[in-house]
């Protein structure tokens, strides 16, 4: 009996192993692929979320912007720019922010804005700004304001928003 099955042992050739070498082989490059997969969706989850963190960056320099009157100046013609200090091509650069953090980020340039006077100079006042028409005019204004990090890779974006200002007439 010895002999026989020394005999059977001599003539196995080691299909049993590369069968299993394949079979590791398929389920490493399984786990590569799934894994590669789950760093992609991790890079889109992340560019989302800068993109989203942009956005609401710029939106909220914007509305800070139009709910204070003094950034507004019914001043100059059409074309009349106030900025914040970091941006080029301003008549005016001393658009203030009175939110702390707003103006920490404006001098270091992360956020900037640019208010523009639109044409006409005046105009007669919209119906639904519940006033007397022949009381007030309006000067219409565009905010631009940007947020911009993506040096650091934390996205970049632009909100542009209009504002309607009543001025009494004389």
């Amino acid at each position: 009996m010895n002999i026989q099955s020394s005999f059977t042992m001599r003539r196995q050739s080691g299909v049993i192993l590369i069968v299993s070498l394949v079979f590791l082989i398929a389920i490493t490059l399984l786990t590569v692929a799934s894994m590669r997969s789950s760093n992609i969706g991790l890079h889109m989850a992340q560019n989302d979320e800068s993109r989203t963190v942009a956005i609401q960056g710029a939106q909220a320099l914007a509305d800070a912007i139009v709910s204070d009157p003094n950034t507004t100046p019914v001043i100059g013609e059409p074309g009349f720019t106030v900025c914040t200090a970091t941006e080029n091509n301003c008549q005016r650069n001393d658009l203030t922010m009175t939110d702390a953090a707003m103006a920490k980020y404006a001098a270091s340039a992360v956020i900037s804005a640019r208010v523009e006077r639109m044409f006409p100079a005046l105009r007669t006042a919209p119906r639904g700004a519940e006033s007397s028409m022949d009381k007030f005019v309006a000067a219409t204004f565009e905010v631009r304001s940007t947020y911009d990090r993506a040096n650091e890779g934390l996205g970049r974006q632009t909100v542009v928003e209009g504002i309607l200002v009543l001025v009494p007439t004389q």
